[in-house]
């Protein structure tokens, strides 16, 4: 069996335990996932779950 070369737990570089919210949009994240979950609920022909999808991206779309 021929060997494999991997990299060495060394190489690795640590995750940081907060990920840099700077440069992660978390909002426009949230906001886009919602509008694409409540598009799919009403889909599926759930009204209620797409209504509380909705206001979850509207309010994602809002100033902190």
């Amino acid at each position: 069996m021929a060997r494999r070369s991997s990299a060495t737990a060394s190489s690795v570089e640590p995750v940081p335990a907060t990920p840099d919210l700077s440069t992660y949009p978390v909002r426009e994240y949230v906001a886009a996932m919602s509008a694409e979950l409540a598009g799919m609920a009403r889909e599926e022909g759930d009204p209620l779950l797409a209504q509380a999808l909705d206001l979850a991206s509207q309010m994602a779309r809002r100033p902190a």
